[in-house]
């Protein structure tokens, strides 16, 4: 898993690269003004996740609370970040290999969140306009203890999520105004992580890792961004990803200001 995460975490600089390779020509000398929009994001999903070899389902979640900025770097180019807390949800998950099997219902553990992602514009067509989406997503868990109870000696378990998100895929935009914005997203959508599980009991002690991975590999989602006034914008989106017998759900909202 850790040399997927490192590999995860080259996707926001070639998420850059690619997006530089597919904007329009460079801007002139009169045009070199970067526009800056920084704001908070709260998002909330829930996946259908597999572990123990795909064997096993369950169910995971998250809120993520977040300070955001967004960069257009020239007109059809615009690169955005995040950072924030993450509350993830893993109940559900079963560990068998620990002195004392352990079903996971904890409740949500924080953790700290990274984003970069990108968008560059590839063709209008009238009132329409495509681009090209990527985003990449981490987050780092921070270790969550509760106590064993119902036993006759002292115990204690400690559990941290970490998982990462990878999407990418085209974006169809309606401009219908100028301060109102309808598009559709449709991605490839990659969720995968790991919950690292000590438990002590006594003289007892163990520990594991479960692997997980998101059984929908795709999102189609709605949203529209609104400008307020000449710095502030809102934007809303809802979307579903879908597997077989299910879908899941996500749901995001932001404010921007324009420096």
């Amino acid at each position: 898993m850790r040399r997927g995460i490192r590999n995860f975490a080259s996707v926001p600089f070639l998420t850059v690269i690619l997006t530089l390779l597919v904007a329009s020509p460079r801007a002139s000398a009169a045009d070199s003004r970067v526009p800056f929009r920084g704001g908070i994001g709260f998002e909330y999903f829930s996946r259908k996740i597999t572990w123990d070899d795909k064997t096993q389902a369950s169910s995971a979640s998250a809120l993520l609370i977040t300070g955001r900025g967004e960069i257009e770097l020239r007109p059809g180019l615009t690169v955005d970040f995040a950072a924030g807390l993450s509350l993830s949800n893993f109940n559900g998950l079963v560990f068998r290999d620990l002195p004392i099997t352990l079903d996971y219902e904890a409740g949500a553990a924080a953790g700290l969140l990274l984003s970069a992602g990108g968008r560059a514009r590839l063709l209008s067509l009238d009132n329409f306009e495509i681009e090209g989406a990527a985003r990449f997503v981490y987050s780092l868990g921070l270790k969550k203890s509760w106590p064993m109870e119902g036993f006759t000696v002292p115990g204690e378990a400690t559990g941290k999520p970490t998982w990462v998100e990878v999407s990418a895929g085209p974006r169809v935009s309606y401009m219908v105004s100028d301060k109102f914005v309808p598009y559709l997203n449709l991605s490839a959508c990659l969720f995968s992580g790991n919950f690292d599980l000590a438990e002590t009991l006594g003289d007892l002690s163990g520990r594991e890792k479960k692997h997980v991975r998101g059984k929908s590999l795709l999102e189609v989602s709605l949203g529209a961004d609104y400008r307020i006034s000449g710095r502030f914008s809102i934007s809303a989106e809802a979307g579903f990803l879908p597997y077989p017998g299910g879908a899941d759900g996500a749901v995001s909202a932001g404010l921007l200001f324009l420096f």
